[in-house]
């Protein structure tokens, strides 16, 4: 076997041990294979995979977080949709089907825009239901088109409306300091 080849397979075989390792810090505690199995072991859990509540509170918190990356990816999507030539499609997000009048009129005043980078936090439940029908996701855009880079910072509202979330408020400013 030349160098090289023993250098690229000892090079392969580093990566994989680094991408395993970052794979077992980066997994949830209790949640590789053989953990239902520990786990009903040590506690005397029934065979279904664990306690009811502790099963429960799983699928709950599982239901919720796939809630919550829907509601962030319908506004993801709304914005997509706000820059382009079919506003109606934009509106459509909305509860009712038309935005609120205020809120966020700078947005759709601005023409022609570029390119668009949202960053979104950690969406904030509104009630307390499991998972929730309403939640408060902030935003962070930076806007490019004619002239500087424009940025913006606020939140929307949404609420889960037949399956599926709709924007009911919207609340995005210019940043300060931003042109």
């Amino acid at each position: 076997m030349s160098h090289r080849r023993w250098w690229l397979a000892i090079a392969t075989l580093l990566l994989l041990g680094i991408a395993l390792a970052v794979h077992e810090a980066t997994r949830a505690p209790g949640s590789g294979p053989g953990a239902a199995d520990d786990a009903a072991g040590a506690s005397g859990a029934l065979p279904d995979g664990g306690p009811p509540s502790t099963t429960a509170s799983r699928e709950a918190s599982d239901e919720t977080g796939r809630v919550t990356v829907e509601a962030v990816d319908t506004v993801h999507a709304y914005l997509a949709a706000l820059f382009s030539e079919d506003r109606a499609q934009a509106d459509a997000y909305w509860l009712d089907g038309r935005p609120a009048s205020s809120g966020e009129s700078d947005l759709r005043a601005l023409t022609p825009v570029t390119g668009i980078r949202v960053d979104n936090g950690r969406p904030e439940p509104l009630d307390t239901g499991t998972p929730p029908t309403a939640l408060q996701i902030p935003v962070r855009m930076r806007i490019g088109g004619d002239g500087p880079l424009r940025r913006y910072n606020g939140h929307y509202r949404l609420r889960r409306v037949d399956g599926e979330w709709r924007i009911t408020s919207a609340s995005i400013d210019p940043s300060p300091g931003a042109r």
